[in-house]
């Protein structure tokens, strides 16, 4: 039999190939998740996702792609949970599902020890707003772009204010013309420095399986 690591092998050849050829500061990493739904009766290593009838597949993926295009590169790693536990394409066991954001944080880690050609930045939607992997990537060195709710509290010249308040207050300045769908569009950025000083709150949202926990 295959194993995963040995599949992937090929993709991550490619992904060095492609990052040295294709990135220029960084190479760009894009971490999400995937429910699939089967109702085939003889997919026997289903399980029951969100409740009983909702049976099926967990998949999580990390895609890498150019800083300068955006097009993609190569997958560079995957999770896949089932009825009877976790198989990725770093790591030779089957084992105990993690949460979703303590999962992709053992995956980042995996990533940025297979020295790439670039810097890595690893971008999440919402779901990777969590205080307490914030602070895990960073005790690690771990560059990262994640968009957040709007209601969090910031630490911004010694005050806490709601996310949404501070970007209401941001100055955009013109940082370069970019190609949307084949059509020049110029892209402005606004930013300030601000500080995550508020405790990680413990979730059981967003479990991949029953018997995980995770933080935020």
């Amino acid at each position: 039999m295959v194993s995963l690591s040995v599949l992937q092998a090929p993709l991550t050849a490619a992904a060095h190939e492609g990052i040295t050829e294709r990135c220029g500061s960084y190479a760009l990493c894009i971490h999400d998740w995937s429910r699939l739904a089967y109702r085939h009766a003889n997919k026997a290593d289903r399980y029951a996702i969100t409740h009983a009838s909702d049976q099926g597949y967990d998949l999580q993926s990390s895609l890498v792609i150019s800083d300068q295009t955006g097009e993609p590169i190569a997958p560079v790693a995957q999770c896949l949970v089932s009825g009877v536990g976790r198989q990725t394409t770093y790591e030779e066991e089957v084992l105990t599902p993690r949460t979703h954001l303590d999962e992709v944080s053992r995956a980042m880690e995996h990533l940025e020890g297979l020295g790439f050609s670039r810097p890595l930045v690893h971008l999440m939607d919402r779901e990777g707003d969590s205080v307490g992997h914030y602070r895990r990537w960073q005790s690690s060195g771990i560059q990262w772009l994640v968009r957040i709710r709007d209601n969090p509290q910031l630490t911004y010249q010694g005050s806490a204010l709601a996310s949404k308040t501070l970007a209401e207050q941001l100055t955009y300045h013109r940082a370069r013309t970019v190609q949307v769908q084949g059509k020049p569009h110029e892209q402005y950025v606004g930013e300030i420095p601000v500080s995550v000083t508020r405790r990680s709150k413990p979730s059981c949202k967003k479990q991949v399986h029953p018997r995980s926990r995770g933080s935020r």
